[in-house]
């Protein structure tokens, strides 16, 4: 009878532990909601996929006119390996539409106004500051309209230790990465462009040749943005591989 009792309390206790490892792991991996407010007034939603362990954080940057979830796989695929990962709703795309001036919708921007979209990525990064994440800590991933003001955030920014441009453009409603060339960028950047989309290829080339350590992806084909990664699953690895070797302490 003891015995029988022992056991049981043996595996009550291996319960609780297998419970408590669990709920943490979880925890570890959750996805969480949050806002801030840009210095011109526009509230930023973005999803948070926060990891205790991770010594780097990336600052997700979604083409026009997709959201913050186009970037759900690949931000819980990185999470998973160490990082934490802020995916933002640029302003007046899907979540992030008040503001100080009332409702926003990037179908009615201007230029001028699409490129005051910057300032959604400097409160991203100022957000990731706060919980621990200095820019010497922060990368960015951007596609289309993404990758463009990614650039000008390195470029303003070159502190931050490394940038993915998934099809960059010359110039993409106004901002222009010519504008925003500066020496000394090129060994941070990693660019990924296909054949078939002839203004993303044109400008990754056009990278290529303003920085020759720039690290430069040219795929046969798989349109453009994040739509890369439906003909390219393994692109999630590369990018993985890629920020390994540029983020280390």
């Amino acid at each position: 009878m003891k015995q029988i009792i022992l056991v049981l309390l043996l595996l009550i206790v291996l319960g609780v532990i297998i419970t408590f490892y669990l709920q943490k792991s979880k925890s570890k991996m959750e996805v969480q909601k949050v806002s801030f407010i840009t210095k011109d007034g526009v509230t930023i939603v973005a999803n948070y996929y926060p990891n205790k362990d991770a010594k780097f954080a990336g600052i997700l940057v979604h083409m026009r006119p997709k959201t913050k979830e186009s970037f759900n796989d690949l931000a819980r695929f990185l999470q998973k390996q160490g990082y934490a990962l802020l995916a933002i709703d640029l302003r007046g795309h899907g979540e992030s539409t008040e503001s100080i001036k009332g409702k926003l919708d990037y179908n009615k921007f201007s230029e001028d106004e699409e490129k005051e979209s910057i300032n959604d990525l400097f409160s991203a990064s100022l957000f990731l500051e706060k919980e621990g994440y200095p820019k010497d800590r922060q990368f960015l991933i951007g596609a289309s309209i993404g990758a463009n003001l990614s650039f000008q955030f390195l470029s303003e920014n070159p502190q931050v230790k490394a940038i993915v441009l998934l099809s960059p453009g010359l110039n993409y409603r106004g901002v222009i990465l010519e504008n925003f060339k500066k020496e000394g960028l090129g060994e941070k950047i990693f660019v990924i462009s296909a054949l078939d989309d002839e203004p993303a290829y044109t400008a990754g080339r056009t990278l290529k040749s303003w920085y020759q350590d720039l690290n430069y992806l040219e795929l046969p084909s798989g349109g453009h943005g994040t739509n890369l990664f439906n003909s390219y699953p393994d692109l999630y690895e590369k990018i993985l591989i890629w920020l390994r070797e540029k983020l280390l302490i």
